[in-house]
């Protein structure tokens, strides 16, 4: 079971890269659909960026969910994990290398991206095999099936409402959200 979980753990975490990255473009190939806007970054601040890890390890947690569901305990609970740790990673490296530099560097932020897809992958990978395993939290897989929910639905929000803090501004356009791509 832990090479079925090893193995599917790397397939995902390329998946993620691969697709969090071809994601990046999106929005701009679809004409700047407003549907297409909802899923994929629709400016270039930060906020907008989390997309980019969110929604592919979303995605991949439904086909991993598909192989591993019946035969792993928490794994709700682990995808919740792996989406925390991938944002707050990506938030923390940028707001940490950005204070001393003064502006973004496009390595820095596309080495964090994978670094941060990465620690989540194998976040999830130590819950679905470690210590975790022989527990099931039945509570806590509903609450984090819940909290991923409501991050989906907060990314929805989010591009178009945005708080107008600098999490969410764009910083090409000094705008917010998909209100100045409308």
């Amino acid at each position: 079971m832990n090479k079925l979980i090893s193995r599917l753990s790397i397939v995902g975490a390329i998946f993620v890269i691969v697709a969090g990255t071809l994601l990046h473009f999106v929005y701009g190939w679809s004409g700047d659909n407003f549907i297409v806007g909802l899923f994929a970054p629709v400016n270039e601040s930060v906020w907008e960026h989390m997309k980019l890890a969110f929604i592919p390890l979303i995605i991949f947690g439904f086909i991993d969910y598909a192989y591993l569901g019946s035969k792993v305990k928490n794994y709700c609970f682990a995808l919740m994990k792996e989406v925390g740790v991938a944002i707050v990673f990506i938030i923390a490296v940028f707001y940490i290398y950005t204070a001393f530099t003064g502006d973004s560097i496009l390595w820095v932020d596309i080495s964090s991206f994978i670094v941060g897809v990465i620690l989540a992958k194998w976040t999830g990978y130590l819950i679905l095999t470690d210590r975790f395993k022989k527990y099931e939290f039945r509570g806590l897989n509903t609450l984090s099936a819940i909290i991923l929910a409501a991050i989906f639905v907060f990314f929805i929000y989010a591009t178009l409402n945005p708080p107008h803090v600098g999490l969410f501004r764009d910083p090409v356009s000094g705008g917010f959200g998909i209100e100045n791509n409308i």
